[in-house]
């Protein structure tokens, strides 16, 4: 996979660089923690002042409308009240059915129209946030309406006497109501309610009029909002929805996540519900969090940037001393490492000088011993007989015995010559199953002059030994211990069997003897004693050297092997283990 070779090759042998991405990492992790931290601190801070602020304009609002009410009792007074010096009567008798012109052209009625005019005129003036008056007549069903800069005027189409006949008579007034239709142009309006009684006589059942105020929603939900998209004003009067300044929107209170301010005017039994989105906590937070992250994001880019100077310095240093140690390894008398500073890096590398001197002193003291040893050696070696001097002589022999026509002797001779001249020829390591078993031939040959009780080499196998290598004088040692061990000459027909097989991959050469039978303890302790290592035992000291020498050359699965022993009867068998190679 390539993100598997990318990682082995540019990061899995260099451990600064893993510890430069777990640390970056990590430092990621702490920043983005860090940041979700002040995240959610900004959040709380702003979503608790927006409550606050949230509060503070729905407890507003409820003062403007208690207010607005108290205005609207004040002008319902009025009602009662005369207005000037010319009218002896209030408005409030002008709706008595005895007061009531029955020709609209007449001039008491002119007259009556005027001054109600006035009235309302005066309302308006007097309450800012009302954006009509209107006064209707149950008798003869006339609606007078008075709005600023004469804004509104009465929907024509719609029907008067039924809606005013589903106000409530009761004393419990004023009341709230809103409409869509009652005004052109249609708009949804607020307004506010109270029935017009005979003030000398007033029960709920006589209502003779209403007194109407249409609320300027507009300023209400501006008043409250501040133009601001993301407020929501909802005034309800016992569950009755009364004003949404988002009527479009669909928005339900039991669900919502948003911020809520809940107020009521119990008198009027009016709740008045403030609402801030959430999403404008967040677009305030938004921008603010752009640049925290941004900062945390270069603040993080710092940090890696020094630590990676500071790691390329300490890996520098590293460096330096791996490039000198790959000197120390060529040769063991470089000049020391020279010590900068006084941390654990320059205390390593006073350790290391000391080791490398230490080193150089123990060479130094090995090469001299080496020397004066091989200087031994050579002043011994000049007292023993040449071997070419051995050889010439063993062919002279050779050559004496063909002329005294003794071949037989002749043919020993010649046969110990080659082992002499095999055995000290410095050739290589490996050579031909083949070639072993001619020498050990010549071995044994020559073990068994002058006896009587001869020992057979029986070798079986189907394969081209030529082609079937092994450690040169491994087989030798072998027979040479089986028949020590074995004490072959003492048996009748003594013969030693050499089967050689390929299985798999595996060249086996098992060698078995008719000799003296193995104890079942003694096979037990041979078996220890060759799997395991480091050690050097009085007896079988040959096959442990052959089976370390194996394992040395080709690996620990190849050497010398006893296969599983069934009855103590059994013939001792040995089993060597090479790799097959052609």
């Amino acid at each position: 996979m390539p993100i598997v070779s990318f990682y082995r090759k540019w990061i899995g042998r260099y451990i600064f660089r893993k510890l430069n991405i777990a640390i970056g990492t990590a430092l990621l992790l702490v920043f983005l923690l860090l940041g979700m931290a002040i995240y959610n601190n900004f959040y709380s801070i702003l979503e608790k002042k927006e409550i606050e602020m949230l509060s503070i304009r729905t407890e507003k609002l409820k003062i403007q409308l208690v207010d607005m009410i108290e205005r609207f009792q004040y002008d319902t007074l009025s009602i009662y009240q005369g207005m000037g010096s010319n009218m002896q009567t209030s408005v409030s008798e002008m709706f008595l059915p005895g007061n009531i012109p029955t020709d609209m052209e007449d001039r008491e009625a002119i007259t009556q129209q005027n001054y109600i005019k006035n009235v309302l005129t005066h309302m308006l003036s007097r309450n800012p946030y009302t954006s009509a008056v209107l006064l209707y007549r149950l008798q003869d069903g006339l609606l007078f309406i008075e709005s600023q800069q004469q804004k509104y005027r009465i929907n024509e189409a719609f029907a008067l006497q039924p809606f005013f006949e589903t106000f409530p008579k009761a004393y419990q007034h004023p009341y709230f109501g809103s409409s869509d239709e009652l005004l052109t142009p249609a708009e949804h309006i607020l307004y506010i309610a109270n029935p017009i009684y005979n003030p000398l006589r007033i029960r709920p059942e006589d209502v003779y009029g209403y007194q109407l105020a249409v609320l300027n929603t507009g300023v209400i939900t501006n008043e409250f909002d501040s133009q601001n998209s993301d407020y929501r004003l909802i005034i309800k009067q016992r569950n009755n929805l009364l004003l949404d300044s988002k009527p479009n929107e669909p928005f339900d209170l039991s669900t919502s996540t948003d911020l809520v301010s809940r107020i009521t005017i119990d008198k009027n039994h009016l709740e008045i519900i403030g609402i801030s989105s959430k999403s404008n906590i967040e677009s305030k937070l938004a921008n603010t969090m752009i640049r925290i992250f941004i900062t945390l994001g270069i603040s993080w880019l710092v940090c890696i940037m020094m630590i990676h100077i500071i790691q390329r310095l300490i890996v520098g240093r590293f460096n330096q001393m791996s490039k000198h140690f790959k000197k120390v390894q060529r040769n063991p008398f470089t000049t020391l490492m020279p010590v900068n500073g006084d941390d654990e890096i320059s205390d390593l590398i006073m350790r290391f000088n000391r080791m490398t001197e230490e080193l150089q002193n123990h060479i130094n003291q090995v090469y001299v011993a080496e020397i004066r040893k091989r200087d031994a050696e050579f002043i011994a070696l000049k007292t023993q007989i040449h071997p070419h001097f051995l050889y010439n002589t063993l062919e002279s022999l050779r050559m004496q015995a063909v002329i005294s026509e003794q071949p037989f002797l002749a043919e020993k001779i010649y046969h110990l010559g080659l082992l002499y001249r095999w055995m000290l020829q410095p050739t290589d390591d490996l050579i031909s199953v083949q070639e072993e078993l001619a020498h050990t031939n010549y071995y044994l040959e020559l073990l068994m002059l002058g006896k009587s009780n001869r020992i057979e080499l029986r070798v079986i196998s189907e394969l081209n030994l030529e082609n079937c290598f092994m450690l040169k004088f491994t087989l030798q040692p072998v027979i040479e211990n089986a028949i020590q061990h074995g004490r072959l000459e003492q048996y009748d027909e003594p013969i030693i069997s050499i089967e050689i097989k390929k299985e798999t991959s595996l060249l086996t050469i098992e060698i078995c003897n008719n000799g003296q039978r193995i104890t079942a303890e003694d096979y037990s302790r041979l078996q220890e004693l060759l799997q395991t290592p480091n050690t050097f035992p009085d007896q079988h000291l040959g096959l442990k050297n052959i089976h370390e020498r194996i394992k040395h050359y080709y690996g620990n699965e190849y050497g010398l092997s006893l296969p599983e022993m069934q009855q103590d009867t059994e013939l001792f068998r040995l089993i060597m283990i090479f790799p097959h190679k052609r």
